[in-house]
């Protein structure tokens, strides 16, 4: 699949991942409102859920601008990497990714012992199953010690990404740049001359 077609669509994009983005604050503007709020109120909140993918389709987005060296400035290539971030770790952020995959890898290595390498009743005078509570142990704590650091940074950077200010600026910022993007100009050449 070409995802360079997607460089041709940067301020579409930008545009709709800033809506999904600022969905809490347009539903917040709109819900006093009582024609338009409930309508509105709704399909800001399946915006919101769409978020995840919209964030990774920035994400490549982003990605594959600066792979392909676009005439996109960095800025916009940041951007888009910014709201993508803030979208994609907002739902994953709570989650306890580094225990299930402690999980699986501890599963896997006892798994793979049992089936390919079976022990005998008795090792060292203990019953088989302790050693095999042992191998599953050892790589699943040893993995989880390890991704539950990369957890943890991900979940700052999840929660500072996704609060609502940030969210509110990341948002807004991408809704200009992409209107101007359309209008051949540039928020950031605005911004800093």
């Amino acid at each position: 699949m070409d995802l360079t077609v997607l460089v041709d669509y940067i301020p579409q994009i930008l545009i709709f991942g800033g809506i999904v983005a600022m969905a809490w604050f347009l539903e917040k503007i709109v819900k006093p409102a009582p024609v338009i709020g409930t309508p509105v109120s709704w399909l800001t909140k399946i915006l919101a859920l769409f978020g995840f993918f919209v964030g990774i389709l920035l994400i490549v987005t982003g990605g594959t601008a600066w792979q392909t060296q676009a005439t996109i400035d960095t800025y916009t290539k940041a951007l888009l990497i910014v709201a993508g971030l803030a979208l994609f770790l907002k739902p994953i952020k709570d989650f306890p990714w580094a225990a299930l995959i402690g999980l699986i890898a501890g599963s896997l290595c006892a798994g793979a012992v049992y089936f390919f390498f079976p022990l005998p009743e008795t090792v060292f005078g203990f019953a088989s199953i302790w050693a095999y509570v042992i191998i599953f142990l050892v790589p699943a704590v040893i993995v989880y010690m390890v991704f539950k650091f990369i957890e943890d940074v991900l979940k700052i950077v999840g929660t500072i990404l996704s609060s609502r200010p940030v969210t509110l600026i990341v948002g807004a910022a991408c809704i200009a740049q992409g209107i101007l993007l359309l209008l051949d100009q540039n928020l950031f050449n605005i911004i800093f001359g």
